[in-house]
Parts: structure tokens; C-alpha cells; sequence
């Protein structure tokens, strides 16, 4: 079954209709695109924690001031047993080619966040803040530099 729209609005086009724009929800479609084949190929349910975010939530839920689930690019998927992290790991080049980049997991220990755009920094996996990772012992932090960056 695909990921939906409304999933990734989650009532909240409605209920912060003021800040729910036509490029949000542009965005929102262009980001179900890829979503929606990684979930074709993951082959298991998938829910969504979060997707689009007007600012007060936004605030509220301790995000990124330039969080891209502001802009409707982002989504968070839950993943409490980090099968859905093993899984990505192991798809680094499907990630590379949907142009998908992801926070690193010791910093969303029951939840994958992907992403459209890069992070400043191009890498694949990155560090979403500088904050103490909550669960630092998530993962090693090593994957190769190759899956950096997107494919022209």
C-alpha cells in the first residue's frame, strides 16, 4: 500500500491551512514520488511519524528552525526495532539515486528521517545538530563517502 498524501499532512493542511502553500503541497507530491518506491522495494508497511510541519509544531517538537519538513521535503517513518534502518543501509545506492538524504540514527532511535536536498555538509547520513546524539550507540557512523552527494 502507498504512502498518502494525507499521511504526510496528518490533518494539519486543514488545521494550519494559513501555512500550507501550493509549493508545500508541490513538494509533498514531488517527495511521495521516491517514498513511495522505497516502499515498493522495502516491501513492508511503513508509517509515518511526521511529514509536513507548520512552524508552530514545527517548534514545538523541538525542530530544526530550517527543517525541511517546513517546506513539505521531509518525512520521518517509525522504525522501533531498526529494521527499516538495517534495510536502508543496505540500499545506499537506491537512497543515492531518489536523492534521498538521511539524519543519523543515533539522533532518531525509533524513526528513519529522509530527506530531499542535501545538508551543507553532502553527506548521505548526516548529523542533524549539535546536540549530544540521544542514543549514540545506534549505529557506528561508517558507510562509504561514495554515497555522498547526488548523481547528475
Amino acid at each position: 500500500m502507498p504512502i498518502l498524501k494525507t499521511e504526510l499532512l496528518q490533518g494539519q493542511g486543514v488545521s494550519y491551512a494559513s501555512d500550507y502553500t501550493q509549493q508545500i503541497s508541490d513538494n509533498l507530491d514531488t517527495l511521495l514520488v521516491p517514498m513511495n518506491q522505497i516502499r515498493t522495494i522495502y516491501g513492508n508497511p511503513m508509517i509515518v511519524n511526521s511529514g509536513w510541519r507548520p512552524p508552530v509544531v514545527n517548534k514545538a517538537c523541538g525542530g530544526a528552525p530550517n527543517s525541511k519538513h517546513l517546506q513539505g521535503l521531509a518525512c520521518d517513518i517509525s522504525d522501533r526495532d531498526g529494521s527499516l534502518w538495517t534495510w536502508v543501509l543496505l540500499h545506499l545506492d537506491l537512497m543515492q539515486e531518489l536523492k534521498i538524504y538521511l539524519e543519523n540514527k543515533c539522533y532518531t532511535a525509533t524513526w528513519v528521517h529522509f530527506q530531499l536536498g542535501g545538508p551543507a555538509s553532502g553527506r548521505r547520513i548526516f548529523i542533524p545538530n549539535n546536540s549530544i546524539p540521544p542514543d549514540p550507540k545506534a549505529w557506528n557512523g561508517q558507510y562509504s563517502a561514495v554515497y555522498n552527494g547526488d548523481i547528475d
